[in-house]
């Protein structure tokens, strides 16, 4: 009768999941909290790394679509070269940034490419800059539409 279980009814701690858990558990000696407290903090940052990332790419992406949107109502004269900045300033994203719009008019008058550039300040679209990395440059958006 090898391999059987004992006839009394208690479960052996090898075969039963739950106590050999709980055997693992009891002679860790801390081993689990170490290993938490050194892979907590890489993984935190990565965490923290892609939400930034993908902050200032969902930024850029509604910035290039208002840069399209824009130079399309030129194009299709909906509005004028003067009310394309305020256009566009209304259908940003009011995230506290300072937002840089410039229409660059058809040259020569006889073609009639609008192109709009957006541009913002990486200090100020960055949501939490921990190493410095968004202290100097700028998140750029253009788009170009002709008729």
């Amino acid at each position: 009768m090898r391999g059987r279980l004992p006839s009394h009814g208690r479960v052996n701690a090898t075969v039963n999941p739950i106590h050999r858990m709980r055997a693992m558990l009891r002679g860790s000696d801390g081993g689990i909290a170490l290993e938490l407290a050194l892979i907590g903090p890489l993984l935190l940052m990565i965490v923290v790394g892609v939400v930034q990332f993908a902050s200032l790419y969902l930024l850029q992406t509604h910035m290039f679509q208002v840069a399209r949107e824009t130079a399309r109502s030129l194009v299709e004269s909906e509005i004028d070269q003067s009310g394309a900045q305020t256009y566009a300033e209304a259908r940003l994203l009011d995230w506290g940034i300072t937002y840089t719009v410039t229409v660059i008019p058809p040259n020569p008058p006889t073609h009639s490419d609008y192109e709009v550039r957006i541009s913002a300040p990486l200090a100020d679209a960055s949501l939490l800059d921990l190493f410095g990395l968004f202290q100097t440059g700028t998140l750029d958006a253009g788009a170009v539409m002709q008729q």
